[in-house]
């Protein structure tokens, strides 16, 4: 079975001298006593493979794939860190060097590069929400290093982590259900770790139209033996960016503290980050009521990128959260592990509601603005021990974990809802109602689980297959501010197979899955109004391959996904009795095609229908494609490359009424690295949306569209002081 290593030897120079003394002695005694027999065989006498990581890799990841920009292997939960060829389900791992490469502020920079995505929230929102493999995922159900509940409730500040790992598809069973139990898959963000040499790095960056920020890298390990490591980023930046005239603030800051014994392993981290609008947000628009027919609309063309819909208002987003971690080796084939943290965010303002629905052919539009107070707390624990062992020809990786997760939420407002006359092309300014008193958590969710994972290794490694299941208990104590003695159960399998039948370059593989939902509460005007109804699951099944060729590795996969959906019966009680279901083929590559070309990019082709209905899923476009090339020029340093971007038609509303027409987008990136009297600096440009084409990019929900962000260029300088 072949899993990235728990741990790897940290290479110091002491240790490089000794390995290469010990492969100059081994060559020597080779040549001594065998190399005659070996050439009598025709054979040559080879040594095990070192591999020796420059300064700004983590040597307990998967290694960096050729060209940088994704990883060899990524992290699978109860799997464990997994090659991509060996994972029984589509993954990729997105690297620190990607997010540098296009000056990233948040996670959305970085998933602008996955084809699986596409956006329900505006660039530069507050809040960072999207959809993957035509599900949606909202920012609070991202997860930390495996555990759900500790990222920020509204945008993850991509600075502070090493890799972003995107595994497509429901499953439960690899980490548990997040806090608000999307089912689309799962995306984890992996922070930085002090390296094996001193990392100092202070970056500048310059976004249009004039916002300016620095960031602080700062890493070390101390001892003799480098045991204790620190790593520190600190983010400030300030300046107009988004919507014309907007103002946004971002302050970040978060360390990473590691120990690494002989028989254990202990890490931590605590982060705060600050997220502040003001004057002003692009909107969201519905234009189901632009023609004399009811519910019949015409979609106007999109405005300008930067219009400024809500000028005068003002929102922030603030989060902190802790992780803690232990590992100890009991002996060399059995672990044990614990892990706890949470996290805490509070909203103010503008934070969503940025609604409007467009009345007239000429853009005339009623404007509803919110001013919203919200605060959510999740607290998070994991336990668990992992075992390798053997019976007879079969080789066992087997993880046992208890899982618990705690979220409260509460939020209030004060709304003037659709209360005012503005203009999609030429808004007005909206009187910004008081703010509200937030007074107590009015929702409550515990998830507690137990989950046992088997891979097994077949015919030296030719076969792998993965067999597991999560018990789930869903409880929620509070609904809507009022006590509830909910509480159900379910058991959540999942079974994969792994074959590669002719070497190592082609995987098969085939897998079922399994995602979890609570059951949803029955809002006002129905006749089980209140009640909550049973947990939902949701059933993927899918197969593909993987193909390494070259310096390229591809996944070519296809799969099934069936949700259940939510509908009004005949007695107006909302059941669970209707169903989703998706149907999809697609291909994600990463590597170099050449040495001095690289790719990264996929498409992905989705047919969606609502079975009870007949009718196709709202927002879920069947054609999404990413291609990025990158070409290291003949000056050295110097790289210059881009991405074409394409999202096809989607339907703007459940009812299928009214199509958003499909769009494509060129960005364009470049990259020069050098010395200044010795000194290692970077420097990076990229320009998003080149031909500052108006287009609406996508759904935030049932009816409303979103207009794309305008030409937005990005420049920034890495000084390396170590």
């Amino acid at each position: 079975m072949r899993t990235a290593p728990a741990r790897k030897l940290r290479f110091n120079p002491i240790v490089l001298a000794l390995l290469a003394a010990s492969a100059s002695f081994t060559v020597s005694a080779q040549s001594e006593t065998g190399a005659g027999a070996a050439a009598s065989e025709g054979q040559a006498a080879t040594l095990p493979q070192v591999t020796v990581r420059d300064k700004y890799e983590r040597e307990d990841l998967p290694t960096l794939a050729p060209g940088r920009k994704a990883a060899k292997g990524a992290r699978l939960g109860i799997l464990g860190a997994t090659s991509i060829t060996d994972a029984p389900v589509h993954v990729n791992a997105y690297t620190r060097e990607l997010a540098e490469d296009w000056s990233a502020l948040s996670l959305q920079d970085v998933l602008e590069n996955e084809p699986a995505v596409v956006f329900t929230t505006n660039q530069g929102h507050l809040l960072q929400n999207f959809n993957l493999r035509g599900l949606d995922v909202t920012a609070m159900d991202i997860a930390t290093n495996g555990l759900y509940g500790i990222a920020p409730a509204n945008s993850v500040p991509i600075e502070a982590f090493e890799r972003v790992e995107v595994m497509r598809g429901p499953n439960v069973l690899l980490s548990g259900m997040p806090p608000l139990a999307s089912v689309a898959g799962s995306v984890n963000m992996v922070t930085k770790r002090a390296l094996a040499q001193p990392v100092a790095d202070l970056t500048t960056t310059f976004v249009s139209n004039s916002y300016f920020q620095a960031h602080a890298d700062v890493g070390k390990r101390f001892g003799p033996e480098q045991r204790l490591g620190l790593r520190f980023n600190g983010v400030y930046g300030s300046g107009d960016m988004g919507a014309k005239d907007e103002n946004q603030k971002r302050r970040v800051g978060a360390l990473g503290l590691d120990y690494l014994g002989d028989k254990a392993r202990f890490s931590l981290d605590i982060y705060n980050s600050l997220n502040k609008i003001s004057n002003g947000s692009p909107g969201m628009f519905n234009f189901l009521g632009t023609s004399a027919i009811p519910g019949v609309g015409t979609l106007l063309s999109a405005p300008s990128g930067d219009t400024n819909m809500f000028r005068g208002t003002h929102g922030q987003y603030e989060n902190s959260g802790l992780l803690a971690r232990a590992e100890v080796d009991f002996n060399q084939n059995w672990q044990g592990y614990l892990a706890a943290g949470g996290s805490e965010a509070e909203g103010q303002g503008l934070l969503f509601g940025t609604r409007a629905i467009v009345t007239g052919l000429d853009g005339t539009t009623r404007g509803a603005i919110y001013n919203v107070h919200t605060k959510s707390e999740r607290r998070t624990a994991e336990a668990g021990v992992i075992g390798k062992f053997g019976t007879g020809s079969v080789q066992h990786r087997l993880q046992l974990s208890f899982n618990i997760l705690k979220h409260k939420e509460g939020t209030v407002n004060t709304a003037c809802n659709y209360c005012y006359t503005t203009n999609l092309y030429n808004p007005t300014d909206p009187t910004f109602p008081s703010a509200p008193e937030w007074k107590n958590y009015t929702t409550e969710n515990e998830f507690r689980s137990v989950a046992v994972a088997d891979v097994m290794s077949f015919a030296n490694d030719k076969v792998l297959l993965t067999v597991g299941a999560r018990h789930q208990t869903v409880k929620t104590p509070l609904v809507n501010g009022v006590a509830s003695d909910y509480s159900k159960s379910r058991v959540s399998p999942m079974a994969a197979i792994v074959v590669r039948p002719w070497g190592e370059n082609v995987s098969l593989y085939a897998n079922y899955t399994e995602g979890l939902e609570p059951g949803r509460t029955v809002g006002t005007g129905y006749a089980n109004q209140g009640d909550t109804l049973a947990p939902m699951q949701t059933k993927q099944g899918e197969i593909g391959v993987k193909l390494q060729w070259g310096q390229t590795t591809h996944t070519f996969s296809a799969f099934q996904v069936k949700k259940p959906s939510i509908i009004t019966n005949a007695s107006n009680a909302q059941v669970v009795d209707g169903q989703q279901r998706l149907r999809g083929v697609e291909w994600s590559a990463f590597g170099k095609l050449t040495p001095t070309v690289s790719l990264l990019g996929g498409v992905e082709y989705i047919k969606s229908s609502q079975l009870n209905t007949g009718l196709e899923n709202y927002g879920v476009p069947k054609l999404r494609a990413r291609i990025g090339l990158d070409w290291d020029t003949p000056v050295r340093g110097w790289s210059v490359g881009g991405r074409v971007v394409h999202v096809g038609s989607q339907w703007a509303d459940s009812g299928n009424k009214l199509k958003v027409p499909a769009w494509n987008r060129l960005d364009l990136v470049t990259r020069y690295e050098t010395k200044i009297g010795g000194t290692p600096v970077r420097l990076n440009a990229s320009v998003e949306n080149v031909t500052n084409r108006n287009y609406w990019i996508g759904m935030f929900s049932d009816g409303f569209v979103m207009p794309g962000a305008p030409r937005t260029f990005r420049v920034s300088a890495t000084v390396s002081f170590w």
